[in-house]
């Protein structure tokens, strides 16, 4: 980019993970003039479980978010193996347990988000982020590219005026506009005929206390581990749960369900019953679903 007189104008469409971890990398490069869009009018703690593997660790600790991390998420000590009868196949210990310079976290998808968001928002200034910003297309010539976003007014989108940078970079998510524009023939992502529902709820601590569970076959299976340090230190822990089934045989001529919301909580009943026997690693997959106040 020679041509630029002056730090690029970097523009950043959607504020998940991916958009704000992003943000604070090309922060850290020296970068200054970074905006992000997102589509939602709010960012809330939305979600349940992920785990963020060493590999993406190291790059959260060279962003000085290594304290952030340790006082919200798990350092996940080890992963279990059974199979559908409880029965235990192996056992392997995680992050630093295994080894590695930082440890593997297990950690509440919302609550990471906005850990990235505050330090988006002290690194970059509040003007940074701009809420309620759905992009819907983009313009580019040799040296600026202008991106068009809506925005919902009423219940209803609106267009905006377009935001013209030098880069666009496309965070906007599995359902991705810049994608679709990009690569028009490629169609939406395929389902792979697997359905998974989510759930948390706090507990008594199961073995280490910062143990994940894994247990089944590759056409059902139930993963469950902690994902709260603040739950841990008031001697609970806060389990994260995933009960998988495949829904849609490897020949149905049409795979993908219908498009749904996935922060809508959804009945149990579609699932629970294959699990009503299930007990692995101190834990009964029923009694989790069970206390879940909501499912997802």
């Amino acid at each position: 980019m020679s041509y630029l007189s002056s730090q690029p104008k970097i523009l950043i469409a959607g504020a998940g993970i991916g958009g704000l971890t992003a943000a604070l990398s090309l922060h850290g490069a020296g970068f200054t003039d970074i905006q992000i869009f997102e589509a939602s009018s709010t960012l809330t703690t939305l979600g349940v479980g992920i785990n963020v593997q060493p590999s993406a660790v190291l790059i959260l600790r060279n962003l000085g978010l290594l304290e952030a991390l340790e006082k919200t998420g798990i350092q996940t000590a080890e992963l279990n193996f059974y199979n559908r009868h409880g029965d235990s196949i192996l056992s392997e210990k995680r992050g630093k347990h295994a080894g590695y310079a930082v440890p593997q976290f297990s950690i509440h998808r919302g609550e990471f988000q906005m850990l990235l968001l505050s330090a988006v928002k002290e690194r970059l200034g509040e003007q940074a982020v701009h809420l309620n910003h759905a992009l819907t297309g983009f313009e580019q010539t040799e040296k600026s590219i202008t991106a068009q976003f809506s925005q919902r007014r009423d219940g209803a989108p609106a267009e905006l005026s377009g935001i013209t940078g030098h880069i666009l970079i496309a965070a906007d998510g599995i359902n991705s506009t810049a994608r679709r524009i990009l690569y028009p023939n490629e169609g939406p992502p395929r389902f792979s005929g697997r359905m998974l529902w989510r759930g948390c709820l706090e507990r008594a601590p199961y073995l280490t206390g910062a143990s994940m569970v894994w247990a089944g076959h590759a056409d059902q299976k139930f993963i469950a581990y902690p994902i709260s340090q603040r739950s841990t230190d008031k001697g609970k822990s806060l389990v994260n749960w995933i009960a998988e089934l495949r829904i849609r045989g490897k020949d149905d001529k049409d795979l993908t369900p219908p498009k749904t919301d996935w922060t809508k909580a959804v009945d149990k009943s579609v699932f629970e019953r294959p699990f009503e026997s299930w007990k692995c690693g101190g834990l009964e997959m029923k009694d989790l679903i069970d206390r879940t106040d909501k499912v997802f």
